[in-house]
C-alpha cells in the first residue's frame, strides 16, 4: 500500500527549517527598522551587535514557544502511528 502521507520526521525538518527562516527574516527586518531611524545619543544602541542581542533576548523567545506548540501539534497529528487489529486474527 502507498503511502499518502510524508514520514513525520520530513515535515519536522520542514517546519523547522521555515521557522529559521522566517525568525532571520524578521531579525533582519528588526534590526533593518531600528538602525534606519535617526541615530541614539546613546551610542551602544547604534551598533548591529546590541540590536541582535536585543532581538535574542526579547523577540527569539517568542519563536521558540510558537516553534514548540507548532512541533507539539505536529507530533500529536503525525507522530503517533494508530494500529487497527486484524480482524481475521484471534486471541487465544
Amino acid at each position: 500500500m502507498y503511502r499518502t502521507f510524508r514520514p513525520p520526521q520530513r515535515i519536522y525538518a520542514a517546519t523547522v527549517i521555515l521557522w529559521a527562516l522566517g525568525m532571520a527574516t524578521h531579525c533582519a527586518w528588526f534590526i533593518w527598522s531600528a538602525l534606519s531611524g535617526p541615530p541614539s545619543p546613546d551610542l551602544y544602541a547604534n551598533h548591529l551587535s546590541f540590536m541582535l542581542v536585543v532581538f535574542l533576548l526579547f523577540r527569539a523567545p517568542l519563536w521558540l514557544i510558537g516553534l514548540l506548540l507548532i512541533l507539539v501539534g505536529e507530533f500529536a497529528m503525525f507522530g503517533r502511528k494508530h494500529t487497527i487489529p486484524d480482524e481475521g486474527r484471534t486471541c487465544d
